[in-house]
């Protein structure tokens, strides 16, 4: 009997160390000691009677994982969101309600509560917020960081939108890039636009190949294409749909390629022809200051030189003295009132008053010629 009870005693002495005790353990051995199963099935911790983690027997964790019941999930991260099925790999899911209603896509991340909820196939997307990408249905290769960044695109790739609601409202579009809070908020269709400031584009709708740097700039426009924005609340010309604009803090403004450095309170035109029929490239207002100006002459006959010309008609002193006294400028140069309204072209002006001042030594020479006779004849 006595040796029974000291059996008895070592047996259950031996189960007892053989069990993990809730103060520690010590002198384990990690080859034979550990928490698992041996079979292959997945460990399951609970609370309340209620499975909330699973470790599968792929070493996936799988968090709050409520209805386990034939879990067939391969090669992705869960903690939160998910869904199952067996055609989804290498994506990695933090978030309630977040990406749960993908069927097939791979390489995706989905942070925040919601994020990519109904994204049901799209590949190489991240999403970091709550509710960023949350009602996209497909698309690759897009970048949302912010609450509700890229909520409603539809269908896209490409996009990066950085900042709250940012390219939220959107529902197709590529390679357009917003950063800062509701920048191209509510862009429904277009490609490569990039707004770089808070509420910058935030109303446009539809619109290609613009670019907006600074706060609120073109905050109102609708549509438009080409055009580049840098400052603060810049307020386009075309206020609605706006195209091919440039404007840099007010001070620099373009159209089409027609370029303005000054505060202008009309637009320039498109073509750069002004009232008088003539095209510009360039419109300066209060004036230029600089050391050197070279200006290109086209032709050889653009030069006055052929007031020397033998056959160079030249007019009689008396027919110029009747035209000034009748007009009161010289013959070919623009009056007073017409250099006022239209300006005077430097190269043209500069070319009239050269040969002017040809002319000037022809006439010098002819009376000196005329001097030198008289005083031979005194002689």
């Amino acid at each position: 009997m006595k040796k029974t009870i000291i059996l008895l005693s070592a047996v259950l002495s031996f189960t007892a160390n053989a069990q993990w005790s809730l103060t520690g353990n010590s002198g384990t051995n990690p080859s034979n000691n550990f928490i698992g199963t041996t079979d292959n099935t997945s460990l399951v911790f609970k609370t309340n009677n209620l499975e909330k983690l699973r470790i599968n027997p792929d070493g996936r964790f799988v968090f709050l994982n409520l209805s386990s019941t034939g879990q067939i999930w391969d090669k992705n991260l869960f903690f939160g969101g998910g869904v199952n099925n067996a055609t989804s790999i290498l994506n990695t899911v933090f978030g309630i309600g977040a990406f749960t209603q993908n069927t097939t896509g791979g390489g995706n991340t989905a942070i925040g509560s919601n994020a990519m909820s109904i994204l049901s196939n799209g590949n190489s997307n991240t999403a970091v917020g709550s509710g960023a990408m949350n009602n996209s249905q497909s698309g690759s290769d897009n970048v949302a960081i912010g609450t509700n960044a890229l909520e409603s695109f539809i269908s896209s790739s490409g996009n990066t939108a950085i900042g709250s609601h940012a390219l939220a409202y959107g529902s197709t579009g590529t390679n357009n890039t917003a950063i800062g809070v509701s920048g191209l908020r509510y862009l429904k269709s277009g490609t490569a636009n990039v707004s770089v400031g808070s509420e910058s584009f935030r109303s446009l709708d539809n619109g290609s190949n613009n670019i907006n740097l600074g706060y609120s700039n073109a905050r109102n426009i609708l549509s438009g294409n080409n055009n580049i924005f840098i400052g603060t609340n810049i307020v386009p010309y075309n206020a609605t749909s706006p195209n091919n604009e440039l404007n840099i803090g007010n001070w620099i403004v373009g159209n089409n390629g027609t370029i303005g450095i000054g505060q202008f309170t009309n637009q320039l035109p498109a073509d750069g022809i002004t009232a008088d029929g003539e095209k510009y490239k360039l419109f300066v207002k209060d004036g230029i200051r600089t050391e050197k100006v070279k200006v290109d002459i086209a032709a050889n006959n653009g030069w006055a030189d052929y007031v020397f010309e033998k056959d160079y008609k030249l007019m009689p002193l008396n027919s110029v003295e009747k035209f000034i006294k009748e007009n009161g400028h010289l013959p070919e140069v623009p009056t007073t009132e017409e250099a006022i309204k239209n300006g005077i072209e430097l190269k043209e002006m500069n070319i009239l008053l050269l040969k002017k001042i040809e002319e000037l030594t022809l006439y010098t020479i002819e009376q000196q010629k005329r001097i030198e006779a008289l005083e031979k004849k005194v002689k």
